[in-house]
Parts: C-alpha cells; structure tokens; sequence
C-alpha cells in the first residue's frame, strides 16, 4: 500500500506524520510493505523539515534527517491508494489536481476518529463503509507560525495520536510489538 500525507508546504506536519507512521510500521510485525510519503500543497520543494518536527521527532528515538519537501502533483496522487490530508484543505487541493482520488482522500482526524470511535476497523474496510461513516469535524492546526514550543508540541501530539489510530487501521492489533 503506497500512503501519502499531504499538508501546506510539506516541512512541518505531514513529514512528521510520514515518519512517524513509518516508525510505528517498523516495530509492527506486520506492516504489510507499505510505502509512506508526503507532499504539500504548496509544497515547499527542495526544503528540508522544519527544525521543531525534526526535535519531535528525535526525541521519539525517530530519525527525520534527510528529508527534502516536495510539492504534489497528479503522478504522485496516482501512484498513491490513501491520500491522508492534515485538513479538509489538503484534501479539497488533492481532489482539485485528480478528482479520481475522491474515493481514496481522507482527512487524519477523520480516519483516527472513525477507529476511535469503532466504525471503522481496517483502512480495507473503507471502499464498503465511506457511505454510513459518521461526519468528523476538526483538522490539525498549522503549526508553522506557532512561536510557542509547547504549542508546536501540542499540535504534533495530536498528529501522533491518529497516526497511531491510523497504523491500527493498517496493521492488526495482534500484529503490533
């Protein structure tokens, strides 16, 4: 399964949340071969990821070096079987590019609060229950002008939580360490 993580410019959130899935897929006994990217919508290519998300993410024991932003485009949400925006924004911007994605194109909250709140067991489930699926409201802020380092924390830590939803969501329970 090829996952893409899609926010603004590609240096705070959705690298942070690439990684960190990759991170939780690593210690899973089964992750299922899957590819985890992320692009921005405006995607500040060529850039490296913003210095806070890096420190959030060594402190987690995870390496974020070498990471070089980029900005989507069609061939990469083609190439892409779940496109998770960090907002409705990212979102709308994925359908606008390739409207064909309408059936693959999540929000994070949403897929995490979908687990969360048992309606939705695996991502496999998603072609067959998008339908009956409670709305979800709320989005992951852009922490990119945050001049708090406790409010960039705190909106990375949200990001975590329904990354871990969402790695349940991919891998079984029985296959987490």
């Amino acid at each position: 399964m090829n996952i893409l993580f899609v926010c603004t410019g590609n240096i705070c959130r959705s690298p942070a949340a690439e990684f960190m899935l990759r991170d939780a897929l690593a210690h899973a006994e089964d992750s299922s071969g899957a590819i985890i990217s992320s692009a921005g919508t405006t995607g500040m290519t060529g850039y490296g990821m913003d210095p806070r998300s890096l420190a959030y993410l060594g402190a987690r024991e995870i390496d974020g070096a070498g990471f070089t932003a980029r900005r989507v485009n069609r061939k990469i949400l083609k190439s892409a079987d779940l496109v998770i925006g960090l907002d409705q924004s990212h979102v709308d911007a994925c359908l606008t590019i390739d409207p064909s994605a309408l059936s693959r194109a999540f929000r994070l909250h949403q897929l995490a609060e979908w687990h969360r709140s048992g309606n939705l067991h695996a991502v496999s489930e998603l072609p067959t229950v998008r339908r009956p699926l409670p709305p979800v409201t709320g989005d992951h802020p852009d922490p990119i002008g945050f001049t708090s380092t406790e409010d960039y924390t705190r909106a990375l830590d949200g990001i975590a939580a329904d990354v871990r939803e969402v790695t349940a969501l991919l891998v079984p329970v029985t296959a987490q360490k």
